[in-house]
């Protein structure tokens, strides 16, 4: 699919014609919301405000309730809890766990926990779905600390957000980049690419048993198309 794709128009090319993958596909495989304000990140870096901290350091304490070492740890991928404008995604699930993990003597997270948990796990998983499946860099790992700001607003803020533009938006520029001969890694949700792929070429698409199609009675019938 990236051999097949021309920058210049943003298109699949092949032999019968071209075809692309345009917002209303994005909105029927991951149900993400089209209309809303534009996502903006800001990449400024916030300013210093508590002394044995840096300015970002604070900045994801205050989302997360964690604060990453920027020097001596590394997380389970061999890359540093905070470096260059970058949190680990692995360093920071982890260590959620381990808070919430009686093993560890943790704190389970339940109904009764206070608000300010379930708001840092849940700050957490959606740093997760952002930095691990519609916006991924190559290294499957570091997510922007950028996205802390989105985050950081309210939840009405974030649901009123145009995130199926911003996914497109990022999956064409991804696109574009690995199309370039000398490139031998691509980002981006890359899942989208597959999904529509199976969708619109069907010599290509797994085989689906009849007996296993989505009837009304199916317990995912309301999910995003792409769940099939």
């Amino acid at each position: 699919m990236v051999e097949r794709w021309r920058k210049e128009t943003h298109c699949f090319n092949f032999r019968e014609g071209e075809c692309t993958i345009t917002l209303k596909d994005i909105a029927i495989l991951t149900d993400l919301p089209i209309h809303g304000d534009v996502v903006c990140v800001d990449s400024t870096a916030p300013p210093k405000v508590v002394a044995n901290m840096s300015g970002w350091q604070h900045f994801i304490w205050t989302v997360t309730g964690l604060c990453p070492p920027e020097k001596g740890d590394h997380d389970a991928d061999g890359n540093p809890p905070l470096s260059k404008g970058q949190v680990s995604i692995t360093w920071l699930t982890a260590e959620i766990r381990r808070k919430h993990n009686p093993e560890f003597g943790g704190i389970p997270l339940t109904e009764e926990s206070s608000e300010r948990d379930k708001d840092i796990y849940a700050h957490i998983y959606i740093l997760g779905m952002i930095g691990g499946v519609f916006f991924p860099k190559k290294s499957n790992n570091l997510i922007s600390n950028s996205w802390l700001k989105i985050i950081l607003g309210s939840w009405d803020d974030m649901g009123n957000l145009s995130w199926a533009s911003a996914c497109l938006a990022q999956l064409y520029r991804s696109l574009c980049n690995a199309s370039a001969r000398a490139v031998k890694e691509i980002d981006g949700a890359m899942f989208i690419v597959q999904f529509w792929a199976w969708e619109h070429l069907p010599w290509i698409a797994p085989k689906v048993d009849p007996d296993k199609e989505w009837g009304p009675d199916h317990p995912l019938r309301h999910e995003a198309y792409g769940c099939r």
